[in-house]
């Protein structure tokens, strides 16, 4: 069974625990009040409704939904992303979401992005073949800093593994540090189809960053621009079947991150997408069909 179509299913439903509470009742008590006077329920009713309940938990225990858990709950408020692609507005939703009260307000380095999605409590698109060991992942909450201590409250997070997709580069060094704010770094020498690695960053937005800026996230009417940031003159727009999103690829002249232990700038082919929510950003010296197939193989 398809767990898109589980979760569809579940939202909806549309209930909430008034709901739950006055079903719970009415199994209790065996009965219903129809002009003032109570009326049995047949056995046949709560064979029904004992059915769809163990239906319910069979769903989340067996399939384990992990879009339903997280963010069923987890949700504050939406905002809109906009970027601005050849003159044409192209819009995608974000959310502001709640992070697991356990999450640090510090950064820290992961091995692999299931770590983080467990530090963090939300599920997180994944490449099957990108490199995951050895402290590659790079956890930056946004934070208020006093007396250069970082406050409790985390307005936002940034994971980041600068050399994420290796592809066919040849003779792949990389030096990972222990130290959090130590950037790793990578050597290398090109391939065929990928001259640099290609980096992913993940930025999510938190609840505390919405009620921090008097309920609008700091973004005018809800409205993040994107337009000071995406070169227009190279932006186009495709549409990922795979995720059924429209995805942002455009170009621009630079050196790419510090990690790449480049100095001088070189066309990068950069994409941008926004899935249930997140904003995620991929960039690398690669075609954009390579951006592409990268997009269609994103999964949870």
């Amino acid at each position: 069974m398809n767990e898109n179509r589980i979760r569809d299913a579940f939202e909806t439903m549309n209930t909430t625990k008034e709901m739950d509470r006055r079903i719970l009742e009415a199994v209790h008590s065996g009965q219903e009040t129809q002009k003032g006077r109570p009326r049995r329920r047949s056995r046949r009713f709560y064979h029904r409704l004992a059915l769809a309940a163990a239906i319910v938990l069979t769903l989340f225990t067996v399939f384990q939904i992990p879009q339903v858990a997280t963010y069923a709950e987890t949700i504050v408020k939406t905002f809109t992303n906009v970027f601005r692609v050849q003159g044409e507005e192209v819009k995608t939703e974000g959310k502001f979401l709640e992070l697991d009260e356990d999450a640090g307000n510090e950064m820290e380095k992961f091995d692999t992005l299931r770590q983080v999605e467990k530090k963090i409590n939300i599920k997180l698109l994944k490449y099957d073949q990108g490199y995951e060991k050895n402290l590659a992942w790079q956890y930056s909450p946004w934070t208020d800093y006093s007396e250069g201590i970082p406050d409790d409250e985390i307005f936002g997070v940034t994971i980041t593994n600068d050399y994420y997709i290796l592809g066919d580069l040849k003779n792949v060094k990389i030096n990972s540090h222990q130290e959090a704010s130590t950037v790793n770094s990578i050597i290398y020498e090109k391939g065929k189809n990928f001259g640099t690695p290609i980096k992913c960053q993940i930025i999510i937005y938190t609840s505390a960053f919405y009620e921090a800026r008097d309920g609008d996230g700091g973004m005018e009417n809800g409205i993040l621009d994107y337009d000071s940031i995406i070169n227009q003159e190279t932006a186009t727009t495709y549409q990922c079947k795979n995720l059924d999103t429209e995805v942002i690829l455009y170009e621009i002249v630079t050196d790419g991150p510090a990690a790449w232990e480049q100095v001088e700038g070189f066309p990068v082919t950069f994409m941008i997408l926004s899935y249930d929510g997140i904003t995620y950003e991929f960039c690398g010296q690669v075609s954009k069909d390579t951006m592409k197939e990268i997009a269609e193989n994103l999964h949870y």
